[in-house]
């Protein structure tokens, strides 16, 4: 495990407020998955797409984990920003399959996403651990190196 790459960047971000962020991403699809009610998956979906395609700093997800994380006292943790990214990128593709899914009514086949998307988020925010890493280090890194050949 210690020989797993992840993209890197030069900026950080604070691990509590992502370990956080990605907490209340797991409330959100938790309710999805209760109640049916499509307006969870959405907003989850919508906020990883602001983490994913814009700044970080625009996410209302993040906005409240940061104010929660605040009241904490917390210290910050910096961590690399690149691999939140990227999983960012990932929950947004399954927050968005589930979402569709869901609306041209493969209810089956949104659940399973969404409990697949829950459990990788449970694995960050709990366990600290990045299920993006592991896809980045074996799926990803792999073409990019015959890419650069």
């Amino acid at each position: 495990m210690n020989n797993i790459v992840c993209p890197i960047s030069i900026e950080k971000v604070d691990s509590n407020v992502s370990r956080f962020t990605t907490f209340i991403i797991v409330l959100l699809i938790s309710l999805f998955l209760v109640t049916q009610n499509s307006i969870f998956i959405a907003f989850a979906a919508i906020d990883y797409f602001i983490r994913a395609a814009f700044n970080n700093k625009f996410s209302p997800v993040r906005f409240v984990a940061i104010k929660i994380i605040d009241l904490t006292l917390l210290d910050k943790k910096p961590i690399n920003l690149a691999p939140k990214i990227f999983a960012s990128r990932l929950g947004f593709i399954c927050a968005i399959a589930s979402l569709i899914l869901f609306s041209t009514h493969y209810i089956t086949g949104s659940i399973i996403i969404a409990g697949l998307l829950l459990g990788l988020s449970i694995m960050d925010s709990v366990f600290n651990f990045c299920v993006g890493c592991m896809i980045y280090n074996y799926l990803v890194l792999p073409f990019n190196k015959m890419n650069l050949k």
